[in-house]
């Protein structure tokens, strides 16, 4: 297990009202799990079910995009930071 960072951006950072948050995790499915278990029906309201919040959250693994990675591993130190899908015109 690693202790990693999670930061939050924007309106997500109001709603949960916290950041940085520190979680011990091995992947970062763990971590997404540590979240839903600490902020509950707030955050599956937020991001609704894992497979919606992949496709439509932004996740960077120490500023890669995870969709890019092909790993999601953690290690000691390593910083998730996770935004709320925006939009725009």
């Amino acid at each position: 297990m690693a202790l990693v960072t999670v930061r939050f951006y924007a309106l997500l950072r109001l709603r949960l009202s916290t950041d940085p948050l520190h979680v011990e995790a091995t992947d970062v499915m763990e971590v997404i799990e540590h979240l839903e278990q600490k902020f509950g029906h707030q955050f599956r309201q937020e991001f609704g079910a894992n497979e919606k919040m992949r496709e439509s959250c932004l996740f960077l693994l120490n500023g890669l995009n995870l969709r890019n990675l092909k790993q999601t591993r953690l290690k000691e130190g390593d910083i998730l930071h996770v935004f709320l899908p925006t939009a725009g015109g």
